[in-house]
């Protein structure tokens, strides 16, 4: 237990007590803030942390990098519009028979490459010569019930010249001059009233027969066009017994067999024609008023090589209202049957070849996380500057903003920082690249 004397004592020394702790406790904080003090300088240092005395004085002493340069400029640059596709037969066709009958001959398959006019396949054409020689017989005979010899391709025959006219033109005229005869005697009473008429009758009766053979005479000579035009569909069915080809292409598909008995219409084989090709593309609708007739049009085709070119041949008159897409038809040399309908191809139209745009070289382009930049040498110093990028080829990148004609831009950069010192070496220009 403390007694008063005791609590006095100890009361009458706590101000020496904390005085004497606060001294303590003032020095060691006067120590450590003065080594603090002594050791950290403002700004950063290269990797973000507090820039010390020795890190200031190094990077004060830094020499000036000596780097490559290029000058942003204006250049040529065609304008174009990419885009996908796909490769179609110019034209394509099931070859039938027009004919009916067995399959004698079938000499193509698939890949048969053939040209116009070869023949795909033959019918047999007996029964089709048969047709012919009777449609021959018809038509000689026909030629002689007009009076015109059995051979022959003049079909020409006058109404006056045919045998059964001037058979009743002759009766007519007997007939005629007999009544004439009697009208003249008959008021001398050499002639009765009965054998008057008589004579009358018998001219109406071969004015009558005159106006029929001139009618048989006239269904004759229709007689003679019919089976003029009888022999002419047997000719053309013997000649249908050959299946030719219509244009030159290739055979995709056999659709029948030899021997086989086919009908007129079934199909045969299936034929493509592949040069030139049929390249169908989707242009977007904000970029169809660009597209004309004629533009070229570059085609790549994976495996293909080169790059081929063709020409916008046809454009769709609307715009597809699912895909708010214009549809562009090119068409595409392929003498070498290189190309395949069916296949996937990239391709670019052609809308500007005299285009200009802002150019940067591509070794200057520094892209990280998917910001692109450009070091701009700006008093001496190198300073970043965000840009967007447009078009780029092996050599050369469009540059559609953050940078401006003339800017003095830094090849190949590597680990440049911005603000830091450089020397120019040298400036070149941007110059085109020769891909495309």
């Amino acid at each position: 237990m403390i007694g008063p004397t005791m609590r006095a004592g100890f009361l009458s020394n706590v101000p020496q007590v904390c005085a004497l702790g606060g001294v303590v406790l003032l020095a060691a904080c006067i120590g450590a803030c003065g080594a603090s003090t002594a050791e950290v300088t403002p700004g950063l240092n290269g990797t973000g942390k507090p820039a010390t005395k020795g890190d200031a004085k190094s990077a004060t002493n830094e020499p000036a990098r000596d780097v490559t340069t290029a000058v942003v400029a204006q250049a040529p640059w065609e304008r174009t519009l990419r885009t996908t596709g796909e490769l179609a037969a110019f034209d394509e066709a099931t070859i039938s028979v027009k004919v009916p009958g067995r399959i004698e001959t079938l000499d193509v398959d698939v890949g048969t490459h053939v040209k116009k006019g070869d023949v795909l396949a033959i019918i047999e054409k007996r029964d089709y010569e048969l047709r012919r020689e009777a449609a021959i017989a018809a038509l000689q005979a026909a030629r002689a019930r007009l009076g015109l010899p059995l051979e022959g391709d003049d079909d020409t025959a006058a109404a006056n010249q045919a045998a059964l006219v001037k058979l009743a033109q002759a009766q007519l005229d007997d007939a005629t001059r007999t009544r004439d005869r009697l009208v003249q005697v008959a008021p001398s009473g050499a002639a009765s009233q009965a054998e008057l008429e008589t004579a009358n009758s018998n001219v109406l009766v071969a004015d009558a027969r005159l106006r029929d053979a001139t009618e048989e005479f006239q269904n004759r000579r229709a007689l003679l066009s019919q089976r003029r035009a009888e022999l002419a569909i047997a000719e053309q069915q013997l000649a249908d017994t050959r299946i030719l080809a219509p244009y030159d292409g290739f055979v995709r598909e056999r659709r029948s067999s030899l021997g086989d008995f086919v009908q007129a219409g079934a199909p045969v084989v299936m034929l493509v024609r592949v040069d030139p090709l049929r390249l169908r593309l989707e242009v977007p609708e904000l970029d169809a008023p660009l597209v004309k007739m004629g533009q070229t049009v570059r085609v790549w085709i994976t495996g293909v090589d080169p790059q081929r070119e063709g020409k916008v041949a046809r454009t769709s008159p609307s715009i597809s209202a699912t895909s708010r897409t214009l549809l562009v038809e090119a068409e595409v040399p392929n003498q070498d049957a290189a190309l395949r309908p069916g296949s996937y191809a990239r391709a670019e139209i052609l809308v500007d070849p005299k285009a200009q745009t802002l150019t940067a070289p591509l070794d200057a382009l520094v892209s990280f996380a998917g910001v692109d930049k450009l070091f701009v040498i700006v008093d001496g110093k190198a300073v970043e500057k965000r840009i967007k990028v447009g078009r780029r080829d092996d050599a050369r990148i469009e540059v559609l903003d953050g940078a401006k004609a003339g800017d003095l831009v830094v090849r190949k950069p590597g680990n440049l920082q911005s603000g830091a010192a450089v020397r120019t070496a040298s400036a070149d220009a941007v110059r085109p690249s020769s891909a495309k």
